[in-house]
């Protein structure tokens, strides 16, 4: 499985906060000097942060999916082995 959830949500937000931090700075500058590629860098930089977040959350969703299905698959198995002690 993954590592820790603390150190994937601490990376996680280290990765949201420079795409974000990097995407206002780009913005600000190509504001600030006319210059609308650097506009549209910033903002390909805030959409990223986005799909980031989004694609963590999905992770996360998928994670805690597969750690109920492996304990339903625990609890299943020692059903069957209950089962084949009383024959």
């Amino acid at each position: 499985m993954s590592g820790s959830p603390v150190v994937s949500r601490g990376l996680t937000l280290v990765a949201i906060g420079f795409l974000t931090f990097d995407g206002a700075a780009l913005a600000g500058l190509g504001l600030v000097s006319g210059r609308t590629m650097l506009v549209a860098m910033g903002l390909v930089f805030f959409v990223s942060a986005a799909v980031v977040l989004l694609y963590w959350r999905w992770h996360r969703r998928r994670l805690l999916d597969i750690a109920s299905e492996r304990s339903a698959l625990s609890e299943d198995a020692r059903e069957m082995q209950r089962f084949l002690r009383k024959k």
